[in-house]
């Protein structure tokens, strides 16, 4: 497993303080993180940007550990679901660009004039479509559990089957499964085989209106790793045993300073993957 750290991490760096892609990577240079997955809503100038970048992982011998798209099937207009695919094939072309094999995905989420059936068929031959062309390109998407339709790990194992690519795997990420009332180690054992990519991340439960909704009407807030619910240190353990070779990307999403954050967290999944450096 190699430890890797997601600019997600820092996007309040990025939308409050005009951090760029180069930013976050001279941050993670400077702590010894060798590997990060980057976001396609992150560039402000792909076309200048990009370049740059790829000299600065060279430069820096770091790599992408995974490349992500925000994409959405779940939409009634054909232009709309067309407009994803192009969003995640645009994203092949950019991952292969920054020797990543990984593109991380979305299904897309329920909508009020989309039932569960529609939707479920959009996501499908979305992804049935975009895991063709990643298949031609040697790479491999990986596809998150988020939100109603594919937030279970069964929801993103029924998807997994019906589109039938081995160029189509998952995306674990350890808190969003409490969102849908679910456990996370149960999920793992759900997916286990077919897992590609991992977030990290750790959720305590919270009052008010702060945090993320649950399914239950409960909220939760990420916090520092080690520090919530989420039973990160049991889910490494169990992924170390089944042999799993991928990235651990911490996702850090908590209040307060962000690279504090970062570095605390890398410091406690280093901990638990028995390593003694973030570059894995």
């Amino acid at each position: 497993m190699k430890l890797c750290v997601s600019m997600w991490s820092m996007h309040r760096k990025f939308y409050d303080q005009g951090w760029h892609v180069m930013d976050f990577l001279r941050f993670c240079a400077q702590q010894g993180i060798h590997c990060v997955e980057l976001l396609d809503v992150f560039w402000r100038d792909i076309n200048q940007e990009l370049p740059a970048v790829i000299q600065f992982l060279d430069d820096h011998q770091m790599q992408v550990g995974a490349y992500a798209v925000s994409n959405d099937f779940v939409q009634t207009e054909a232009s709309l679901r067309e407009q994803a695919l192009i969003s995640v094939l645009d994203g092949l072309a950019i991952a292969e660009a920054l020797r990543t094999q990984v593109v991380r995905v979305f299904a897309g989420d329920a909508k009020p004039e989309s039932d569960f059936a529609a939707g479920f068929q959009y996501i499908v031959e979305g992804l049935r479509e975009a895991a063709a062309a990643a298949e031609q390109m040697g790479l491999t998407l990986a596809l998150e559990n988020h939100g109603q339709l594919a937030g279970r790990g069964e929801q993103v194992q029924k998807i997994l089957d019906e589109v039938g690519s081995t160029a189509l795997g998952a995306a674990f990420d350890t808190g969003n499964f409490i969102l849908v009332g679910q456990s996370s180690l149960a999920a793992l054992e759900t997916l286990l085989p077919r897992i590609v990519h991992v977030h990290a991340k750790d959720f305590q439960r919270t009052v008010g209106e702060d945090g993320y909704l649950a399914s239950d009407g409960t909220r939760y807030k990420s916090v520092i790793c080690g520090r919530g619910v989420i039973p990160l240190e049991g889910i490494l353990k169990r992924l170390q045993e089944a042999a799993y070779n991928g990235c651990i990307s911490l996702e850090y999403e908590g209040g307060g300073d962000e690279a504090r954050g970062v570095v605390e967290s890398v410091q406690a999944l280093a901990r638990w993957m028995n390593i003694t450096s973030a570059k894995g």
